[in-house]
């Protein structure tokens, strides 16, 4: 019986301890934690401000960040910068929140208020919001962007971050 009952304890503590979630960093955060808890809806980190936010990436992320450009599965929510009036649908996109961060990363402060590629103008009522099509077509030029970054021939780091990869495009951050 003593057997039993030390094996049902040692089961129950492993179960719990392999359970638990690892939290993610705010100021040094792991992409692959950070895109596997959004994708299971469990991200919750809190920033500063005490909202949950996109933890502190940077330039060092980005080759990481960008492995998920391309993945349009469907994630339940996303964080919101704090100060955003957009209401999203509660539909998003993995690889269009990806590219956003990178945005936001490039740019040095949030991409946009809203997390979201619109086309610039519509054409007779089309819709501004972009099919997956259109959104692989946008992560190409995110991927070619970094290319460029990586193999810089020349120029200088600070001009090809400054450089957008949406640059002679109709797509803008919303």
């Amino acid at each position: 019986m003593k057997r039993i009952t030390y094996f049902i304890l040692i089961t129950i503590i492993l179960v719990f301890t392999g359970c638990k979630q690892n939290k993610v960093d705010f100021n040094n955060p792991d992409v692959s934690t950070f895109v596997t808890q959004l994708k299971a809806g469990t991200y919750q980190t809190k920033g500063p401000s005490g909202f949950v936010e996109v933890p502190r990436f940077t330039k060092a992320d980005i080759p990481e960040l960008m492995k998920y450009v391309t993945d349009m599965s469907t994630i339940k929510d996303f964080p919101l910068p704090p100060n955003s009036i957009y209401m999203h649908a509660g539909k998003f996109r993995l690889g269009e929140c990806i590219m956003w961060i990178i945005e936001s990363v490039r740019r040095g402060g949030s991409a946009s208020e809203g997390c979201q590629l619109v086309r610039a103008s519509s054409h007779h009522g089309e819709s501004l919001i972009l099919s997956d099509k259109e959104m692989k077509k946008v992560a190409n030029l995110y991927r070619d962007w970094w290319s460029s970054v990586l193999f810089r021939n020349g120029n200088s780091l600070a001009n090809l971050y400054s450089h957008s990869p949406l640059d002679n495009t109709e797509y803008i951050w919303n």
